[in-house]
């Protein structure tokens, strides 16, 4: 099978565009104000931000630093954002998880010393 110039163009820019696409931008240093606040009030605020998650079946609180300082201690937060066998996954949606660079930046974060 020949490929024409075009073609071969054409499979070259898509091989590479996916590959970035696949890449996530996450910085040197990592903290909870600049980088993980942001995260985690746009991907769980829905059910855990400060004047809601009472209503909510999980009352678990993460909303502030020394919350998710907590729940980050104790493995919750990576065993739950992953849905690792033993942990409550969330979100609490079957097979839906948060994307792959903000789980990957909030596992930096935690592995990282969990910098405020």
């Amino acid at each position: 099978m020949k490929i024409n110039n075009l073609g071969l163009l054409f499979l070259i820019t898509a091989f590479f565009s996916c590959q970035q696409k696949n890449q996530c931008e996450i910085a040197e240093v990592i903290t909870y104000e600049k980088d993980v606040a942001p995260v985690i009030e746009a991907k769980c605020f829905m059910c855990h931000a400060p004047d809601v998650y009472k209503k909510k079946a999980s009352r678990v609180k993460i909303y502030d630093y020394k919350s998710l300082l907590a729940v980050a201690n104790d493995k919750r937060l990576l065993g739950s954002i992953k849905h690792l066998e033993g942990f409550i996954a969330m979100p609490y949606k079957k097979d839906k998880k948060i994307d792959k660079c903000s789980i990957l930046l909030i596992e930096k974060w935690v592995n990282s010393g969990l910098l405020k």
